[in-house]
């Protein structure tokens, strides 16, 4: 009769802690694979009823029903007793993707095996992240992309474009004559101008298009699927947009600038990003002896 009382009281533990987890939970009958119970945060959290979950197979319900993985995760946790996906999107019924952190063991309860789910959402959790993330590949004064981003991008398309037949533009551009801007104005107006010129760099190219800060007044933009004729009109543009902007800075409008720019492309130009960095560098040499305030493509 004691043994009884401690099992009854055990039980009611168990399902006190199971109704008031902050984590969602699912319980699958380990043979079948069918739900047998879902708590009330997993119904909360992805707004399908008791009644959606239970006696379903895990990739029947909607949330988890595109999800090649649940299918996946029974089959391992049969072999295995346990399994753990550590960024799992679920869709909610209303429609919208939360990130899951997903971990399933497999225990006994009275001789028979059960399999528990633990679904915790870490939305935030990756929003954060991806926060942390997007500050160490941006530059902190332009808000555009860095250089080390720059470089990892440039590969990257390089392959793509190199496997798929595909061009790909590179502009190199700097600000002409920044140290004399800097001598007259002051630095914190030459910082104004640097800013300026992220904001127009980011305004005036394709979502595709990547904008980065190179370093100190030199900025490169690459420019995917894009053939010379293309990134040159679209350096000519800058180079056109920039004559026109004139900063006010603490109460005065500042001397105008103007760009020079380099353009090259692959693989006219060159099959690596250090040859086509070296091309376009040297091409933004050119413009700088040829008079400034002009954009020159890669010899």
């Amino acid at each position: 009769m004691l043994n009884v009382q401690k099992i009854k009281t055990s039980e009611l533990r168990y399902r006190r802690l199971f109704e008031a987890a902050q984590d969602g939970i699912l319980i699958l009958d380990a043979e079948t694979g069918a739900i047998t119970d879902v708590n009330p945060f997993l119904i909360n959290m992805l707004g399908y009823s008791r009644e959606e979950f239970v006696e379903k197979k895990l990739w029947e319900v909607g949330a988890f029903r595109d999800i090649e993985a649940s299918q996946e995760a029974f089959e391992a946790l049969q072999k295995n007793e346990y399994i753990r996906y550590d960024d799992l999107p679920l869709k909610a019924k209303n429609g919208r993707l939360i990130q899951v952190e997903f971990v399933s063991n497999v225990y006994l309860v009275q001789k028979e095996k059960v399999i528990q789910c633990n679904i915790r959402d870490i939305t935030e959790r990756k929003h954060a992240q991806n926060a942390l993330l997007e500050q160490s590949v941006r530059d902190h004064l332009t808000g555009l992309f860095n250089r080390r981003y720059m470089e990892e991008t440039l590969d990257r398309e390089l392959l793509r474009a190199s496997r798929k037949k595909l061009s790909l533009g590179v502009i190199m551009l700097d600000l002409d004559n920044l140290k004399q801007f800097n001598d007259t104005w002051g630095h914190a107006a030459g910082d104004a101008i640097l800013q300026e010129l992220g904001n127009l760099l980011r305004g005036h190219f394709r979502g595709e298009d990547v904008p980065c800060r190179y370093g100190g007044d030199e900025f490169v933009v690459i420019l995917p699927d894009a053939s010379l004729i293309t990134t040159y009109r679209r350096a000519e543009l800058i180079c056109e947009y920039a004559r026109k902007f004139h900063l006010e800075f603490e109460g005065q409008t500042l001397d105008a600038v103007t760009l020079s720019l380099g353009v090259a492309v692959f693989p006219e130009h060159g099959s690596t990003s250090a040859a086509l960095l070296r091309a376009v560098d040297d091409a933004l040499y050119h413009a700088k002896r040829e008079g400034r305030g002009r954009v020159v493509i890669a010899g």
